[in-house]
């Protein structure tokens, strides 16, 4: 964004990931453009309707309570400013603990699929994450105030590759790659094939 000539403030509670940031905006070339601040995005400390735009990708789901975050963004976007944000898709996740089943595998896929949002990304169980279904995902942005303009899955093949041991592949031909990229744009943007989208992403509108 700050290449095309955007004006961005790149905010992250992980020093770590600032610095390698920083160094990537240094080789670009864009300090000029882009701000880097350490910080929580539930509670940013910037000027109300400061944005047009927020971009929060692969991190809402990490909160326990993301009506903070979402009244935080609501609060700092511009009248009319856009949110872009991404949450785990609850039926995609379930499918993932059933890729080499065990008991307590089928029912903590159960408890999560009933209704339990929160699992377990990592096997020692450190990083815990929240998912949504379709539905729950929309309710969730409409009722702190957003109008959902548009919502799309990404990685619907996610559950194919899974079973059949493709996920973690990195020797695609550059032809089948091409052909996946093309199965993900003929799907991703089908309302009725949203459950099978490894991740949901919005965007939605301040009123």
């Amino acid at each position: 964004m700050a290449g095309k000539g955007c004006r961005v403030v790149l905010m992250d509670a992980s020093e770590g990931m600032l610095n390698v940031a920083s160094k990537r905006i240094e080789k670009e070339g864009l300090q000029d453009r882009v701000t880097i601040r350490k910080g929580d995005m539930t509670a940013t400390s910037c000027a109300s309707e400061s944005f047009d735009l927020i971009l929060c990708e692969h991190a809402l789901f990490l909160l326990d309570n993301p009506d903070t975050a979402l009244a935080e963004f609501m609060r700092v976007l511009k009248k009319g400013g856009r949110l872009v944000v991404s949450v785990h898709n609850r039926y995609v996740q379930v499918l993932c603990r059933l890729e080499t089943p065990k008991i307590e595998d089928m029912d903590n896929a159960l408890k999560v699929l009933l209704g339990q949002k929160l699992d377990s990304m990592t096997q020692d169980g450190r990083v815990n994450i929240h998912t949504y279904t379709p539905d729950e995902f929309r309710t969730l942005l409409e009722r702190n105030g957003f109008l959902v303009e548009k919502m799309v899955g990404k990685g619907m093949s996610m559950p194919i590759r899974i079973s059949k041991d493709l996920f973690a592949k990195k020797d695609y031909s550059e032809e089948l790659f091409g052909r996946i990229l093309e199965f993900e744009f003929a799907l991703c943007e089908r309302q009725d094939a949203l459950a099978l989208a490894g991740h949901l992403q919005a965007i939605a509108r301040k009123p």
